[in-house]
Order: C-alpha cells, then sequence, then structure tokens
C-alpha cells in the first residue's frame, strides 16, 4: 500500500472542479468560467502516473516481485463498476437526450480506447465523439494505455541487472519521445489533444517523480524548505491557466503540456511535505471532494448536456449552478452505490475478472440492440 497524503486527494478536489466549472459555463453561455479548466485534466494524469508508478515499485522492493494479477484485478476494481455504469446509462438514455450516440461510442467507452475512436472518427465526428456523452472517457482511456505500457515497462526493467537505473532511463526516453512529437507533429488540433503519445509525457513525469523519491525519499525532508514556495508557485500556474487560458492554445499542444508535467511533478512533490499548501489541500471538504473526483468526472458530462436551458428553464449563472450541484450528487450517488462498495469488495481474482467481462459483455449487448 502506498502511503496516504489527504493533500493529494485535495489535488484532486481542484482538479476536477476545474474541469467541470470548465464544462458546465462553456454550456450556460459562460464561456469566461474556467476557460482553461481543461488544465485539471494535465494535473490528473501527473497524479496518477505517480501513484501507480509508486504502487509497482514497492511491489518490487517489497522482495516478492511483481503480482500482476492483483494489480490488474486492483484497476478493475477501482475504475471498471462505475465507468460501465455510467457507458450503460448513457445507452439507456441515448434516445431521448442524444440520439447521435453509435454503438462504436459505447464499445470504446467499455473498453478504454475513446481517445482513439475520437481520432480515427476524424474531425466531421467530434460534436457526436467528444462532445458526446462519453467524450471525457478519452482521458481515462489515455491512463488505462499507460497503466498497460508501465507494466510492460516495468516488466522489462525488473529482468535487467539494474532495474531502477534501466527503468530510469526508459522512463527518461519515454517523457522525451512523448515533448518532441509535441514538437515537431504537424497533425490537427484534436489529434495532439487526444494522442495517448503526445499526452503521455504528464503521466510519465508522475513516474519519474516517483522512482525519483523511490531512490532518494530523503530529499522531501531535506528540499522541504525549497518545496513549499515551489508547491505555491505551481499551484498558481495551474489556478492562472484554468481561470484565463482559451481552449487548448497552440503553445499547450506544442510543447506546453511537456512544460505543464513538470509543474504538476513539482506540485505532487510539494504536496509530500509538510508546509502551508499541503496543510490547505488536506483540508476535509476539499478531501472529500477529491475521493469524489473519479465518479464526479464520469457522471458530470452526462448530466450538463441534459440540464439544457429548454428543459430546466434556467439559464447563465443559475443554470450553471444547477448543472454543478446535480452532477456532483449525481457523482455522491455513484461513489456511494458503485464505486466504493465494489473497491472494497473481496472476491477472488478469477471472480472479478469474469465479473467484469460479463458486464462488459452485457453493456456491449444493450448498446447493440438500443443504438
Amino acid at each position: 500500500m502506498t502511503e496516504y497524503h489527504p493533500s493529494l486527494d485535495g489535488l484532486r478536489a481542484v482538479a476536477v472542479i476545474a474541469v467541470v466549472l470548465f464544462h458546465a459555463g462553456a454550456t450556460s453561455d459562460l464561456p469566461g468560467v474556467a476557460p482553461g479548466g481543461f488544465i485539471g485534466v494535465s494535473v490528473f494524469f501527473t497524479l496518477s502516473g505517480y501513484l501507480v508508478t509508486t504502487l509497482l515499485l514497492r511491489q518490487i522492493a517489497g522482495g516478492a516481485g511483481l503480482d500482476l494479477g492483483r494489480f490488474w484485478t486492483r484497476r478493475l476494481k477501482r475504475l471498471a463498476p462505475a465507468s460501465l455504469v455510467v457507458v450503460l446509462a448513457s445507452v439507456l438514455l441515448s434516445s431521448r437526450f442524444w440520439t447521435g450516440m453509435t454503438t462504436s461510442d459505447a464499445l470504446a467507452g467499455t473498453f478504454g480506447y475513446t481517445n482513439w475512436h475520437v481520432i480515427w472518427s476524424g474531425e466531421d465526428a467530434l460534436l457526436r465523439t467528444i462532445v458526446g456523452p462519453l467524450g471525457p472517457f478519452w482521458s481515462l482511456a489515455i491512463e488505462e494505455q499507460f497503466y498497460l505500457l508501465l507494466v510492460l515497462v516495468v516488466v522489462a526493467a525488473v529482468r535487467t541487472a539494474r532495474p531502477i537505473r534501466t527503468l530510469t532511463i526508459l522512463i527518461a526516453c519515454g517523457w522525451s519521445a512523448s515533448v518532441v512529437v509535441q514538437l515537431l507533429a504537424n497533425w490537427p488540433q484534436y489529434q495532439l489533444e487526444f494522442s495517448t503519445i503526445t499526452r503521455a509525457s504528464e503521466l510519465i513525469a508522475g513516474s519519474a517523480l516517483a522512482v525519483l523519491l523511490h531512490t532518494r525519499p530523503e530529499l522531501l525532508a531535506r528540499r522541504s524548505s525549497l518545496l513549499r514556495p515551489v508547491g505555491i508557485v505551481a499551484m498558481t500556474i495551474i489556478v492562472l491557466l484554468a481561470a484565463t487560458t482559451d481552449y487548448d492554445p497552440p503553445w499547450l499542444l506544442h510543447g506546453g503540456y511537456g512544460a505543464m508535467s513538470l509543474v504538476n511533478a513539482a506540485l505532487v512533490m510539494s504536496l509530500l511535505a509538510p508546509g502551508p499548501l499541503t496543510r490547505v489541500l488536506a483540508w476535509a471538504p476539499a478531501v472529500t471532494i477529491g475521493r469524489l473526483s473519479y465518479s464526479w468526472y464520469l457522471v458530470h458530462w452526462p448530466i450538463i448536456l441534459i440540464l439544457t436551458p429548454d428543459r430546466t428553464g434556467l439559464e447563465s449563472w443559475a443554470l450553471l449552478a444547477l448543472k454543478v450541484a446535480a452532477s456532483l450528487a449525481g457523482a455522491v450517488i455513484l461513489h456511494r452505490a458503485v464505486e466504493q462498495p465494489l473497491r472494497r469488495a473481496e472476491a477472488p481474482q478469477r471472480t472479478i475478472v469474469v465479473a467484469w467481462a460479463a458486464s462488459s459483455l452485457a453493456v456491449v449487448v444493450a448498446s447493440i440492440m438500443l443504438l
């Protein structure tokens, strides 16, 4: 088990609030509300890279070797139940609220390749794929693909004479390659934004931080006086970008996300050491929202799409407030009824895999029949 840091849940709260305000504002004729809130996804990426890599490194350090079966079943229990419920709900509600949804959209959300589905579908289909009810699944897909690549890299590294050194080299190469592609690729905006290749640097930066602190844990204590101002500066940068940045400016797509990965990593590292920012983000309400962040991210967009001015009779700030409150209420229900009970449930690994396969098949059948 990785050591629990409440401030990291507080950081999740900041990230998910930025995303929700970005989407709620854009659909309430208030585009000036968190116009750069999509930066929250970048924060999620780096934090996920750090936590998952730390988990794998501690398995290695424990001496028992990698237990990949346990790792994957934990991922399934953590991620699959809530996401499958949202995909199924989107399919069931499609005939009333979003008639353009297709079976391919549901399949992409179910099996974790929404980002590539958006890219393969092309620019003409963006209103159906990325703006459809399962659009935000693109970032979850990138994370899931990263987990697979990370495991392969770690397995390769542990077979060498110096696993940590090999892993460090591979991580450095991966981050550099991702940034080079960002800088040189002459792709359309949506390809740069949703490609696993271009967005990998943000996740890999978290992995690099995990390796650094695994090999030199004393840095947190020795550099705590430096980490405090660094964390405040990093948080200020993220908040300012969320509050002022127009949607994916060219600089962000062409190397900017690589730079953001370093800012995110610096912020995460600062929150692992005591300091004023760490205490602020460990505030109980922030931690509570952070724990809801996965469910809130999953449900917020479908709910926002349902709550239109025509259906609610509201507009502007009143509509935005309703969207935020309703999506948060949906997140609480999903978190308490699905995400947490199934995450905590004890079951053999084979049972977990079979349950995931059966549930996924049920969603596929429903999508074929209804879409």
